[in-house]
């Protein structure tokens, strides 16, 4: 070329454009409740944003219920397959996959419940103590232990247990849980906002992960030291099903065992290999829901108690009210007394509710749509404003922005309470079917920690690690537990 310097003009345009254009989808991620908000405000309540390589429709309080609700027209199982990356995994479950989950975990945890708090709340006392120990030591030494991973640990094992069953309990298979959590939790994009790739070049970094994690580490990790053991006992619990010869009251609690009866062939036939990798396939979704999240929102709520000091001697009052002795003397926690701390509960939901989420889980339409004047063609993403929804003066009155953590303490509205105005755990027919086990897994961490010490943040503050994902990402910051002078337990 005569004259390459002419290059220059349009490249700079280009560039310009480029930039702006970054920085557009930058808001997306640094301030999002700001850049959707002002979108919902200046455009009405309907928006189309395009981010990761997907348009997606957003809605306000206005019709937040309806799209979260109407499953005929917003298909919950397909946007959420779609947005988690887990498409051809529900596929190789005839997209049963949600179903199945959510049977399960109704039947095998949820019906049972005080049962199961009897059985996991001497888990979380042991932890607790052993941790606060460590605690008074970091205090002299400067090096603070993480309640975030000391708990993942805790989780985790009540995760075999309730998974699989107690014999299942050793360091390496907990090691085994929690790396398979982790790697879920990067398959389903929980970590791809972090990432410069994930942001701007999604579909790169989508096969990357997918090949990383579902053609190494899951087979060559959890796979490999899973896989033969749950054969063998899927083959051992059909053989029980099968005889007749055990009685409700003695046969296994688990979710492995129950699985076994949901899928065992009508005509008495051996559990064939697609059925296995179906049920292996649930299983890997539902631990990662059961381990990542649940503690996820413990640490917010610890971060909210280290900065709010005001709320400990209510909570701390409560507790020693609660807590109830066992034929030996000894304190302990139980689900009906759980059940009783209702401002615990009403400091959680609080927390829930003003923590941050932007949007809320995503539908997927299952044909052309008309919300208001906009018609959302079939295929595509809608979601809600989730912090329009929770910060709705409407509903909750001029402080509708302002942290009130006993609000709901008089109200009986729980935490685990779901309505239009609380979205944390999903809306309708899909709600989160965990959160009555993770409400009380909460709060056993919060009262077994705060029944022994007093929570601070180093430095007085915290970061959001991801502001467009707290629902999966904890604080950014340091907690420092000093213990009290007489503990509670």
């Amino acid at each position: 070329m005569d004259n390459p310097y002419l290059l220059a003009g349009p490249l700079l345009i280009a560039a310009y454009a480029w930039y702006n254009g970054r920085s557009k989808v930058e808001d997306l991620y640094s301030r999002p409740r700001e850049a959707y908000g002002e979108a919902l405000a200046t455009h009405g309540p309907v928006i189309g944003v395009w981010r990761k390589g997907n348009l997606e429709y957003v809605v306000n309080e206005q019709y937040a219920r309806y799209v979260l609700t109407c499953d005929r027209l917003f298909s919950f199982e397909r946007g959420t397959a779609n947005i988690m990356y887990i498409s051809p995994i529900m596929a190789l479950t005839n997209w049963t996959l949600l179903r199945d989950a959510n049977t399960l975990v109704t039947n095998s945890i949820v019906a049972r419940l005080d049962e199961v708090v009897d059985q996991i709340w001497p888990l979380f006392q042991r932890d607790a103590k052993s941790f606060i120990d460590s605690a008074s030591e970091g205090l002299k030494s400067g090096v603070h232990p993480s309640s975030l991973e000391k708990f993942h640990w805790t989780i985790a094992e009540v995760t075999i247990i309730l998974f699989f069953g107690e014999e299942y309990i050793s360091k390496a298979n907990l090691q085994s849980i929690l790396e398979l959590s982790h790697c879920m939790a990067e398959l389903t994009g929980q970590f791809q906002n972090l990432s410069f790739f994930g942001k701007f070049l999604p579909m790169l970094w989508i096969m990357f992960i997918w090949v990383k994690i579902m053609l190494i580490r899951i087979p060559f990790g959890f796979l490999r030291k899973f896989g033969p053991r749950l054969w063998r006992d899927v083959d051992r619990y059909q053989e029980m099903v099968a005889s007749e010869e055990i009685s409700p009251e003695e046969e296994p609690k688990h979710i492995l065992y129950n699985m076994v009866k949901m899928y065992a062939p009508v005509d008495g036939g051996r559990i064939g290999l697609f059925r296995r990798v179906h049920m292996t396939t649930c299983l890997l979704c539902m631990i990662f829901a059961a381990v990542h999240t649940t503690n996820i929102v413990a640490q917010w709520v610890l971060f909210q108690l280290a900065t709010r000091p005001e709320y400990l001697a209510p909570l701390r009052e409560e507790l020693s009210r609660v807590l109830e002795e066992d034929d030996t003397g000894s304190t302990r926690l139980t689900a009906a007394s759980l059940r009783e701390a209702r401002r615990l509960d009403s400091f959680i939901r609080e927390v829930m509710r003003l923590k941050g989420d932007t949007i809320s889980s995503m539908r997927w339409t299952t044909c052309d749509v008309a919300l208001g004047d906009v018609i959302i063609p079939r295929g595509n993403f809608v979601t809600a404003m989730s912090s329009t929804v929770h910060e709705d003066r409407a509903v909750f009155g001029d402080d509708a922005r302002e942290f009130d953590g006993f609000r709901w303490a008089e109200t009986y509205k729980e935490a685990v309470m779901t309505g239009p105005a609380h979205l944390v755990f999903g809306l309708g027919r899909w709600a989160c079917p965990g959160r009555f086990l993770a409400i009380h897994e909460i709060k056993m961490i919060v009262f077994s920690l705060v029944g022994r010490a007093t929570p601070t943040v180093l430095e007085g503050k915290f970061e959001v690690s991801d502001p467009l994902n707290t629902v999966t990402l904890p604080p950014k910051g340091t907690l420092v537990f000093t213990p009290l002078d007489k503990a509670y337990f």
